[in-house]
């Protein structure tokens, strides 16, 4: 169930990205368009993908879906516990660059709340190999 989860919000996290570079317009995350609606170097009704390129939207989509990933590959407990707090990290990074393109990286909030209820509903795995008394199996 955690481990769907997780992938669940890695898929979030590119939809979300793909969603906003083709969608959203510079109006949407430039402070200059929002404000004064121009700006010098791109019109304020263009796409994202179109004035600021693929790269930063991969940028975004890779600390977005990365960390959950991570955790769905891993389903160790405290890497969910780790990813959790990189995800609220993350989004302190959006909040701290909320009047730009950055800002986007608010999205690991909610990804971040998902994650929370994953880690509490993750049981700890089986390792392979070891004892219930923590010894290793000898083969």
């Amino acid at each position: 169930m955690s481990r769907a989860m997780w992938w669940a919000s890695a898929v979030a996290a590119l939809a979300f990205t793909v969603w906003v570079g083709t969608s959203w317009s510079m109006t949407d995350v430039s402070l200059s368009c929002s404000k004064i609606g121009e700006s010098r170097f791109f019109q304020c009704d263009d796409r994202i993908v179109h004035v600021l390129g693929v790269w930063p939207l991969v940028g975004v989509g890779l600390l977005l879906a990365a960390p959950p990933a991570v955790a769905a590959l891993s389903m160790r407990k405290w890497v969910s516990w780790l990813v959790v707090a990189v995800l609220v990290v993350v989004s302190i990074a959006g909040l701290v660059n909320w009047t730009g393109y950055w800002r986007l990286l608010l999205f690991a909030l909610p990804l971040a709340v998902l994650g929370l209820v994953a880690a509490s509903l993750q049981q700890e795995g089986s390792r392979t190999g070891t004892l219930r008394d923590g010894s290793a199996e000898v083969a």
